[in-house]
C-alpha cells in the first residue's frame, strides 16, 4: 500500500513519464520492489538504487531499466547538482535523500517514506525554489478511509502488476512472522512475506 501512496501523491502532483527517470532507493526492499513494479507497469523508466548490486536479476524482473550502486552515492557537494531524475522514491533517508533533492529535473518530485540510512536530511532551499522540486512526506497509517479505498482500487484496477509473484520473497504462517521481521531488520530479504492466515 505504501508504494502506491506515494505513486498516487506523486501523480496528483503531475508526476509523469515525460519528466525523466524515477530513482528508487532500497530497491530491494518490499517498498522498494513494489514501487519498481508499479512504476514500470505505469510507463515510467526506472533506476533501482540499491547496496545489494547481487540482486540485478531480481530488479531487472522487477521492471527496472538500470541499476546504481548506493555505496557510490555521498551527500551533494553543492546545493544543486546536474539533474537526472524526473522524481524518486526513497526509502533509505539521510544523505541518498539530500542528493536525490540536489539531483531531481524542474517540477519533479521525491516521495520520503523511509529512514533506513538515517533520520536526518541536510539540504538547502535550492532544489525547491529553483527548480521547483517537491519533497512529499509519505504516512500510510492514518491514511483517511476514502484515500486508502482509492488506491486500492487503482491497485487492484487499472495499476495491477503482471505476475504479482515476482515481488514475493516467501509465503508464511503467522508463526513465522517472528522470524521474518528479524530478517527484515537485518537486511536479509529481498521483495515481501506474504503471511497465510489461518482459514476461518
Amino acid at each position: 500500500f505504501t508504494a502506491g501512496l506515494a505513486i498516487y501523491r506523486m501523480r496528483e502532483n503531475h508526476q509523469r513519464p515525460e519528466l525523466g527517470p524515477i530513482a528508487v532507493t532500497g530497491a530491494t526492499g518490499g517498498v522498494g520492489s513494489v514501487a519498481i513494479a508499479l512504476l514500470a507497469a505505469q510507463g515510467f523508466e526506472v533506476t533501482a538504487i540499491t547496496s545489494k548490486m547481487n540482486q540485478s536479476e531480481h530488479l531487472y524482473r522487477l521492471g527496472a531499466s538500470q541499476l546504481l550502486d548506493s555505496s557510490s552515492l555521498s551527500s551533494p557537494e553543492a546545493p544543486l547538482l546536474k539533474s537526472q531524475w524526473g522524481g524518486a522514491i526513497d526509502n533509505v533517508g539521510g544523505a541518498i535523500l539530500s542528493w536525490l533533492l540536489a539531483t531531481t529535473n524542474s517540477w519533479g518530485n521525491v516521495a520520503s517514506i523511509g529512514l533506513a540510512a538515517s533520520h536526518e536530511l541536510h539540504s538547502t532551499v535550492m532544489p525547491f525554489i529553483l527548480r521547483g522540486v517537491n519533497l512529499l512526506g509519505i504516512h500510510s497509517v492514518d491514511t483517511p478511509m476514502p484515500l486508502r479505498q482509492q488506491i486500492w482500487d487503482r491497485l487492484f484496477g487499472d495499476w495491477r502488476v503482471d505476475q504479482p509473484d515476482r515481488i514475493l520473497a516467501e509465503e508464511i504462517d503467522l508463526a513465522g512472522v517472528p522470524a521474518a521481521c528479524d530478517k527484515l531488520i537485518q537486511g536479509q530479504v529481498t521483495g515481501r512475506f506474504r503471511v497465510r492466515l489461518p482459514a476461518a
